[in-house]
C-alpha cells in the first residue's frame, strides 16, 4: 500500500508519533493532580515518602509520583438481593448468628464506615491495604459480620424476640466503634414457680481489675476508623426457634391468664372477706355501742339510787335534828315556863277532863269499907285524887 496515495507521508509519520510519546510523557510524568470533594488522596512520590491530600481541588503532586484514591466513608451492606441498596460501596448475602442458647438465625446488617481523619493514620493504613477494595473485603466487611454475630451471643432468641431488638443493635454500635467485649458464659438452674428447674445459660462481660469492661482490639480502632452507623436491619429465626418461641408465648399467655385468673379469684376473695369483716365490724361496733349505753344507763341509775340515798339520808337527818330540836324547844318552854296563852289552854283541857270524870263518879259523903251500899275504896281514892287535882287548879288562881 502507497501511503503516499492517501497523504501521509513519513515525515508526517514521525510527527504523529512524536506527538503520541509526548503525550503518554506527559501523562506519565505531570506533577499535578485533583482531588474530587467526597475523596482523599495517598501521594507517594519518587522517592517513596507519603503524603495525604484530604481537601477537594488541584495541587502539586510532584513528578513521576503515584496517587491513590480513597472515599472519606465506605457503606457495606449485608442483606438478602431484594433489599440492596444503590448507595452501598460493597454487598454481601446475609450469613448466620447464634444466640446465647445456641438459637441460630439469619443477620442482616448495614454500617457506613469513616476512614481517619488524621495523616498518620492514613499513612499506616494505606501502607498495610494499598487500595480502598482491599480493605472492604479483608477488614471491615469481616468485622462487620463478626461484631453481629457476637452481638447475638450477648442475649437469647427468647429475650430479642420480646423487645430486645434496640439492645442487640446498642451492643452492635458499640463494639463496632470500640472493639469487641470478651464474654464469660455460666450454665445456671434456676427454679420455677410450679417447682420445676430451667436450665440456662447467663453471659457477663468480662471485666479487669479496676472493673472495667474487657476489649479486643482491632485495626478498625489501630487505625481510627469509625462506624458513624450501624444498624441490625433484620434477624430471620431459624423455623425450629420460631416454633419454640411460639410455645413460650402460649405457655407464657396460659400462665399470664392463669396469673390473672388467681389474682382475680384472690381479690374476690378479699373483697367478701372484706365485706365480712366490715359487717363483724358493724355488728360489733352496734353491740359494743348498745352496751355502752347499757352501762351508761346502769351507771346513771347507780348514781341516781346513790344520789336518792344520800338525798334520804340528807332528808332523815334533817327530820331528826327538827325533831331534836322541837324536843329540846318543848325541853326548854317546860323549862322556861309556858306562855300565858298556852297554860291557860292546857288548865282549861285539864278542867273539862276533870270536870267530865267527876260526873261521871258517884260521889259519897262517907266511905264505909266492907258494907254492899258504901263506896270503893279505890274508887274513893280515886275521886279523892281528881278532886285534888281540881283544888289545886282553883288554888292556882
Amino acid at each position: 500500500m502507497n501511503l503516499s496515495n492517501f497523504g501521509i507521508t513519513p515525515t508526517r509519520v514521525k510527527v504523529l508519533i512524536g506527538v503520541g510519546v509526548l503525550a503518554v510523557a506527559i501523562i506519565s510524568f505531570n506533577p499535578f493532580s485533583n482531588n474530587d470533594a467526597g475523596e482523599r488522596q495517598v501521594v507517594q512520590t519518587l522517592s517513596g515518602d507519603l503524603d495525604v491530600r484530604f481537601t477537594p481541588g488541584l495541587y502539586f503532586s510532584g513528578f513521576f509520583s503515584k496517587v491513590t484514591t480513597y472515599p472519606n466513608n465506605v457503606t457495606i451492606q449485608v442483606s438478602s438481593r431484594e433489599h440492596i441498596s444503590p448507595d452501598a460501596d460493597y454487598h454481601m448475602l446475609p450469613h448466620m448468628g447464634t444466640f446465647s442458647e445456641g438459637d441460630a438465625a439469619t443477620l442482616s446488617h448495614t454500617t457506613k464506615w469513616d476512614l481517619p481523619s488524621d495523616k498518620s493514620k492514613m499513612i499506616d493504613l494505606h501502607k498495610t491495604y494499598t487500595n480502598i477494595n482491599n480493605l472492604m473485603t479483608t477488614t471491615l466487611l469481616m468485622y462487620q459480620k463478626q461484631i453481629a454475630s457476637y452481638s447475638t451471643q450477648r442475649m437469647s432468641s427468647e429475650a430479642h424476640y420480646s423487645g430486645g431488638q434496640s439492645q442487640l443493635n446498642e451492643y452492635f454500635q458499640d463494639q463496632l466503634r470500640n472493639g469487641q467485649v470478651l464474654l464469660i458464659t455460666e450454665t445456671k438452674t434456676r427454679l420455677l414457680e410450679d417447682g420445676s428447674t430451667k436450665t440456662y445459660i447467663q453471659v457477663q462481660e468480662k471485666l479487669d481489675e479496676k472493673g472495667n469492661i474487657k476489649r479486643s482490639v482491632s485495626d478498625i480502632q489501630e487505625y481510627g476508623i469509625v462506624a458513624s452507623f450501624a444498624s441490625i436491619d433484620e434477624v430471620i429465626y431459624d423455623d425450629r426457634i420460631y416454633e419454640k418461641l411460639k410455645a413460650k408465648i402460649d405457655a407464657a399467655s396460659d400462665e399470664a391468664t392463669a396469673k390473672q385468673e388467681l389474682i382475680t379469684a384472690q381479690q374476690e376473695a378479699l373483697t367478701e372477706k372484706a365485706k365480712g369483716e366490715k359487717l363483724i365490724a358493724k355488728t360489733k361496733a352496734t353491740e359494743e355501742a348498745d352496751e355502752l349505753q347499757e352501762v351508761i344507763r346502769a351507771r346513771k341509775a347507780k348514781l341516781v339510787a346513790a344520789e336518792n340515798l344520800e338525798q334520804a339520808k340528807l332528808d332523815a337527818a334533817a327530820k331528826l335534828v327538827l325533831k331534836e330540836a322541837e324536843a329540846k324547844g318543848d325541853k326548854l318552854k317546860v323549862a322556861a315556863g309556858l306562855t300565858p296563852l298556852e297554860a291557860a289552854s292546857i288548865e282549861m283541857e285539864t278542867r273539862i277532863g276533870v270536870a267530865r270524870e267527876l260526873a261521871k263518879a258517884n260521889v259519897p259523903n262517907i266511905v264505909i269499907g266492907g258494907g254492899d251500899g258504901g263506896a270503893n275504896p279505890m274508887e274513893a281514892v280515886g275521886i279523892k285524887y281528881l278532886m285534888d287535882i281540881n283544888d289545886k287548879l282553883s288554888k292556882r288562881k
